[in-house]
């Protein structure tokens, strides 16, 4: 494949950032014709004045980005992270034989003598700062080397080889044993600059089955085979990791958070349960205590990882309904209020809780696209007097569509007057709570009966992890409790555990604490403050620059959503505009419509989007309303 045919080939599928240089924009010096002539720049500042009125500081912006790159792991950092997960690992496993159901048979000093469950010789456990020995396939490790039985694994940052079908690995060279693959048909290479594929490659165009997986057969294969095939995966994707990829709410994964999926599965405790490991528990409970004071909830919340926005919020309207409108004959009388902007996972729940005939009101935003809190009070008195039984409100910190927020205060006294539950929706807009220049907007949520936030999003966790929050955490308990069954009656329990099975309907769930906490642990806050920072910073800059361009409309984002349209002309014009800037793949964007206009629609969310690819799409606009030819106008419109 012709890497430069971007045409058939959309570039946002690829996680290989082939930036176009002629494109840029210089860092801290001047923009590219025609904004030069229109822009002064101050060089002991670093600053670019963009009008009489505006100074955008790019020396905050280049250090934004500096700190936020600490996220994009290297090949080689990915390979010693990875070398001392599966060094961690393979102890583990080792171990298993040995291994206690309850705990580890080596018991600690105050103990050991007492529990002879080894018996001296049969299995051997050294252990120092560099060196881990066992059982009859010895295992030897420091920090370059591991070795095992008799197909011995050896590794180092640079190389990994194994026994008969011997692979070696260093930052240039991958070779394997009979099912080696080397230039042929199939081969993929790859690098900075080039994608290469074979036949099976799934380019623009071709649909998403194009290929079948592997089926599942009596027989096994060999791993090269199993890996081949699943590695097809990647051209069959939304590579949405990728910086171009502005569009829906991209999902990101960094690799610490692979690598806690990577030991949740491998040391896989059950981590609903105190009593089946608290270690587990109290990682889940520390995410969740620490999220709740970045709200400014009481300690007497509680909440839960979940597997996402939707199922966060579920259980957020379990705990509404039961606690709000305790008999189900009530159901059909029960209301719910959300803005005409709330996410259609919201309504969607109400048929998961028995509560299809609840009445569902859409309330009109106004015109910073927010619920307007005077038609709320009108619909609610309208249905009070009509009898019905106003329950719950949603309001969104970061709408789906414009990342605009809702008026929480003047909601919550709404909410209270009239007796209902307050839910916030702050999927897309909750971890902007980092951001000091983000925290008014969160103003109070702090209020709020329950939050719905996304680690998946704003935390660049892998997908699958959403976040519910209960500020009266007994509640959400009373709703949740499980009732073991009798197979259970011997475990130990105490009635002070707040386990995460007695908080949520999911049991047997994945340990989903790892891939939150190791990079919050190994980055620190600061990092991913500084990576939301710099998005919330992109988009203004993108407003900014767009706003000074002839023929476009812009808003001006409240988070990091940004969004555009050529005024005046028809709604096909404006889908004309989004396939000129997107045909060459570059970038993938999408349309939105909003009080019944049609914007083109950018989201700035993934952690690898920076300065220098805004600015490459922002030439991408340019040149796509030249190609257009609309007619002459004197000054750009602004929304």
């Amino acid at each position: 494949m012709d890497v430069t045919n971007f045409s058939s080939q959309p570039h946002w599928r690829h996680c290989y950032r082939n930036i176009c240089t002629d494109n840029f924009v210089e860092r801290k010096h001047s923009f590219p014709s025609p904004f030069t002539t229109s822009f002064k720049t101050h060089s002991r500042t670093k600053k670019i004045t963009m009008s009489s009125e505006v100074v955008f500081n790019l020396e905050y912006l280049t250090r934004l980005e500096e700190s936020a790159r600490t996220l994009e792991s290297t090949p080689q950092q990915r390979s010693e992270m990875m070398f001392k997960a599966q060094r961690e690992v393979d102890a583990y496993l080792e171990q298993l034989s040995l291994d206690h159901p309850t705990g580890w048979v080596i018991p600690p000093k105050e103990t050991q003598g007492q529990d002879k469950l080894v018996q001296p010789g049969q299995y051997q456990v050294q252990s120092g700062p560099n060196q881990v020995q066992s059982g009859p396939d010895r295992a030897q490790s420091g920090p370059d080397q591991v070795q095992s039985g008799p197909d011995w694994v050896q590794s180092a940052p640079d190389q990994a080889q194994s026994g008969p079908d011997r692979v070696q690995s260093g930052p240039d060279q991958v070779q394997s044993g009979p099912d080696q693959v080397q230039s042929g048909p199939d081969q993929v290479q790859s690098g900075p600059d080039q994608v290469q594929s074979g036949p099976d490659q799934v380019q623009s165009g071709r649909g998403p089955h194009e290929t079948e997986p592997l089926p599942i057969q009596e027989n096994g294969v060999s791993i090269d085979e199993v890996l081949r095939d699943f590695s097809r995966i990647g051209n069959e994707m939304e590579r949405e990791g990728h910086p171009g990829h502005m569009a829906y709410v991209p999902g990101n994964s960094t690799a610490p958070a692979a690598i806690g999926d990577f030991l949740a599965a491998s040391f896989n405790p059950y981590s609903l349960n105190v009593a089946s490991c608290r270690r587990a528990v109290k990682m889940q409970q520390m995410i969740v205590q620490w999220v709740g004071r970045l709200f400014g909830y009481p300690s007497a919340c509680a909440g839960n990882l979940t597997s996402g926005g939707t199922v966060a919020t579920m259980v957020a309207m379990t705990t509404a309904r039961d606690h709000k409108v305790p008999r189900s004959k009530d159901y059909s009388r029960s209301v719910l209020y959300l803005s005409e902007l709330t996410h259609d996972g919201v309504a969607k729940c109400l048929s998961t809780l028995g509560m299809r005939e609840a009445v569902v009101r859409k309330v009109p935003v106004d015109d910073k696209y927010r619920m307007d809190v005077n038609i709320l009070r009108k619909f609610i008195e309208n249905d009070v007097q009509n009898n019905l039984l106003p329950f719950l409100v949603v309001a969104t910190t970061g709408t789906t569509d414009v990342g605009s927020v809702d008026p929480v205060p003047a909601i919550r006294a709404v909410a209270t007057q009239y007796n209902m539950w307050l839910h916030v929706d702050a999927c897309y807009g909750g971890f902007f709570v980092l951001c000091n220049s983000a925290k008014h907007l969160f103003e109070g949520v702090e209020t709020a009966d329950s939050i719905a936030v996304d680690p998946h999003k704003g935390l660049y966790a892998p997908f699958g992890t959403g976040l519910v929050l209960v500020r009266n955490g007994t509640l959400l308990r009373n709703s949740n409790t499980r009732q073991h069954g009798n197979y259970m009656q011997d475990q130990l329990t105490n009635p002070e555990d707040w386990n995460p099975e007695d908080l949520t309907f999911e049991q047997s769930a994945h340990f989903r604490a790892p891939r939150v906490l190791l990079p919050l642990q190994l980055y620190g806050v600061a990092t991913f403050r500084d990576a939301l920072q710099e998005k919330l910073e992109l988009a203004k800059y993108l407003y900014l620059r767009l706003k000074g361009q002839a023929h476009i409309q812009v808003v001006e984002p409240v988070l990091s959503t940004v969004l555009f349209r050529i005024p005046g002309v028809s709604d096909n014009t404006n889908r004309a505009l989004l396939r000129e800037i997107t045909t060459d793949g570059r970038f993938f964007i999408t349309t939105t419509t909003v009080k019944g206009v049609l914007y083109l629609r950018v989201i700035i969310f993934c952690y690898r989007t920076h300065r220098q690819d805004v600015d490459v799409f922002i030439n991408k606009v340019k040149d796509a309303v030249v190609k257009m030819e609309l007619p002459e106008v004197e000054f750009c419109h602004a929304g």
